[in-house]
């Protein structure tokens, strides 16, 4: 009997310290920090009166709204991103009210330079991902790389607030270009289409120089400031660098017109991102560094019939040495069909010396071909504690500084 009595209490003294040891974990963090208060800052990075103006201003905004946020300053995340930390940290604290799930946690990584917006399901209609990744990019990060912490995280929570009471962010000001920059572009135009003119002799080079100087007060007036004799210098070796390119462009034609083609392509795909958002690596990185693939290409296949012309005795044992050269790079890189893609620029980079060596050795030759060019992220204790939320799919923004 008392076998039995003695094992029921020891059953029930096991079973009381499961379940406080599963509600501190609940209550604590995977890093060990209960949510005891609204700002956390294991850095040390914000003064006292910032913490508890924040802490203030977030608990105004749970008072009228019911919305939990929590601001968290870590030195690191570990081995771990900050997506994964921030909602693991989300989970275990329970941000938002229960069934409601109107949590949002601000994490900063110090040391990684990283930031995360998470925001419970609750939120996700007011404080979308776009919302986020604006309030990242254009209120936390430039003034963390500044070194100003406490105002980048002020300003956050300012948005933050904004947002769950309702607001809307105000537009971010244009930047503005500066007007030495516009002049200097202009001079380069201006230099470009006065070579155009000299090289197709419609410009006497006196009437060029005349136009030179006029153009070199007047965007120096335009400028302004006080660099003005700068500018004296400056424009004039704008001009003359511009009208060279073009027109030594102009002497051969093809290129010209690709050229021009090529920039009108660019200022056009420019215009339009003022009015539509526009991906630039689609738009401009992957259709020129296509056309560079291709010219490459094109290049090697004129040196290779370059090469046939002057010495095809010995064509079949180059075609064979390059050949050789791909399989051996190929089995070498390894990984399946990728070793074999990763295995042609090799094999091309030897085909085109292999050939255009040939050519010169034949002494008869111009090579074929190659062209190359440069291409060119009030209560603080009890109302702060676990809201019954927590429920985060993943919502929210990241960025680093």
């Amino acid at each position: 009997m008392m076998a039995i009595l003695r094992q029921s209490v020891l059953s029930l003294l096991a079973l009381v310290f499961i379940g406080l040891l599963s509600t501190a974990q609940a209550d604590t963090s995977p890093i060990g920090v209960a949510l005891d208060q609204r700002v956390i800052d294991l850095t040390n990075t914000l003064d006292a009166s910032t913490t508890q103006r924040l802490k203030d201003q977030l608990a105004a905004l749970e008072q009228r709204k019911g919305a939990q946020v929590a601001v968290l300053l870590v030195p690191t995340t570990g081995g771990t991103s900050i997506e994964d930390y921030a909602n693991q940290l989300f989970r275990a604290w329970k941000l938002g009210r229960k069934d409601v799930n109107d949590g949002i946690l601000l994490l900063v990584a110090k040391q990684d330079r990283k930031v995360r917006i998470e925001v419970g399901y609750g939120l996700e209609g007011t404080v979308t991902d776009l919302l986020a990744h604006r309030i990242i990019e254009e209120h936390i990060t430039p003034a963390f790389r500044q070194g100003d912490y406490a105002g980048g995280v002020q300003q956050a929570v300012n948005d933050l607030t904004v947002l769950v009471d309702g607001g809307d962010l105000p537009q971010q000001a244009a930047p503005q270009v500066n007007p030495q920059i516009i002049a200097v572009l202009l001079a380069f135009i201006a230099g470009a289409i006065g070579g155009v003119l000299i090289a197709a002799g419609k410009l006497h080079w006196r009437r060029a120089l005349i136009a030179t100087v006029a153009v070199t007060v007047l965007l120096t007036i335009y400028s302004g400031g006080q660099e003005w004799p700068v500018y004296l210098v400056a424009f004039p070796l704008t001009l003359l660098i511009g009208g060279a390119t073009f027109g030594a462009l102009w002497l051969a034609r093809a290129v010209f017109y690709c050229v021009v083609a090529a920039l009108a392509y660019i200022v056009a795909v420019l215009v339009v991102s003022h009015f539509v958002e526009v991906n630039f690596v689609h738009w401009l990185a992957l259709p020129f560094g296509g056309a560079l693939v291709l010219a490459l290409y094109v290049g090697l296949f004129f040196v290779i019939h370059q090469s046939w012309k002057t010495k095809p005795r010995f064509f079949l044992v180059r075609v064979l040495a390059v050949a050789a050269v791909y399989v051996a790079v190929g089995l070498m890189l390894g990984h399946g069909y990728q070793g074999w893609l990763l295995a042609i620029p090799a094999a091309s980079v030897v085909a085109f010396i292999v050939f255009l060596t040939s050519i010169s050795d034949g002494g008869s030759g111009s090579g074929g071909g190659s062209g190359s060019s440069s291409a060119s992220s009030s209560s603080s204790s009890s109302s702060s504690s676990s809201g019954g939320g927590g429920s985060s799919g993943g919502g929210g923004a990241s960025g680093s500084w």
